[in-house]
């Protein structure tokens, strides 16, 4: 059975959005226009039982949106790429994968380098948006190695700058 883009292209197209989306509101730390890409109760389950001190677990679309934002407020700047989706469509349900590169810098200094995977429950609620039923996160790589390069930029918010 084909769930992928040739059977269902628009939904695949918002999907896929859908994750990039999440990566762009991380790194621009764009809190609304984050809560706003989950269901009203979304989770977003990070490291699971196994990762101790690296696990975070919330539950509502504002808690996720907020304890996102507590996190990514600890560093100095956090950039976090999403590569390789697979997605599948099921009508107005979608499960995705997909494959996160993170670098991050605390305040102080110091340095994360994160490899993992999200697996994805997406559906298309009642005003056909798609959005994050559950996000799931699990490392497969950490690395505390100080990053000593030189920051040479700050997230910055607000839209697209063809859409200003």
């Amino acid at each position: 059975m084909n769930t992928g883009p040739d059977a269902f292209p628009a939904a695949y197209v918002a999907v896929l959005d859908l994750l990039n989306r999440f990566t762009d509101t991380v790194n621009r730390r764009d809190w609304p226009a984050l809560q706003a890409l989950f269901c009203e109760d979304g989770v977003w389950d990070v490291g699971g039982p196994d990762a101790g001190a690296y696990a975070s677990y919330f539950e509502g679309a504002a808690a996720v949106a907020a304890g996102i934002e507590s996190l990514v407020s600890t560093f100095e700047f956090l950039v976090q790429t999403n590569h390789a989706p697979v997605i599948e469509i099921s009508g107005r349900r979608a499960a995705a994968r997909s494959t996160i590169h993170e670098f991050m810098r605390p305040a102080g200094g110091g340095g994360i380098t994160v490899l993992g995977s999200y697996a994805d429950e997406i559906v298309q609620e009642g005003d056909d948006r798609w959005r994050f039923k559950k996000r799931s996160f699990r490392f497969v790589y950490v690395d505390t190695t100080p990053l000593t390069g030189q920051v040479m930029a700050r997230p910055q918010g607000g839209t697209l700058g063809c859409m200003a």
